[in-house]
């Protein structure tokens, strides 16, 4: 995976444990094929971090069709990652009786990919994102799609990894 060379290249040498944690949690994962990637590049979304969106979408180690799914559930869960903080900061029953009224039609089709890894992604960018209520809930649904708490921790290691990374590029470049 060369485009990890670019990442780990992006990062100084203050941030060494970042750079090593990159290679050792997508390339070695316990995600199946490119699972991992996918929720790189959600992750990446989710952390605003064009650079690592470019490097990883450019890679070629997804298809367009997983890069389509991971940026569209990234993007649902930017804006699910405030409402429902919101709702329950607000603690209003009334506020809280009435539905979101959002569209979301993306999950009817899964984004264009299998259930499964759909709910990858968008878990990825809520532990970014800090939802509790969305981590909460994409986590419950992958454990009943079969996922094992160890795929579900690297799911969660990557996604810590490509915040990480990113505010390191960031400080970097700003």
């Amino acid at each position: 995976m060369e485009f990890l060379t670019s990442i780990k290249n992006s990062i100084p040498d203050y941030a060494k444990d970042i750079r090593l944690n990159v290679d050792s949690t997508i390339a070695r994962s316990s995600l199946e094929g490119n699972d991992a990637v996918g929720v790189a590049l959600a992750a990446a979304f989710a952390a605003k971090s064009k650079v690592l969106i470019d490097l990883i979408k450019n890679s070629g180690h997804i298809a367009p069709e997983e890069v389509q799914a991971a940026l569209t559930a990234a993007s649902l869960m930017g804006m699910n990652n405030v409402w429902y903080p919101y709702v329950e900061m607000a603690d209003d029953e009334d506020l809280k009786s009435q539905g979101a009224q959002l569209r979301m039609n993306a999950y009817a089709t899964n984004g264009g990919v299998d259930k499964r890894r759909f709910e990858m992604y968008a878990l990825a960018a809520s532990i970014v994102g800090k939802c509790h209520f969305c981590v909460k809930s994409h986590f419950d649904l992958l454990r009943k799609e079969g996922m094992s708490t160890t795929q579900l921790r690297d799911v969660g290691r990557i996604a810590a990894v490509i915040n990480a990374a990113s505010q390191v590029i960031a400080a970097e470049t700003a």
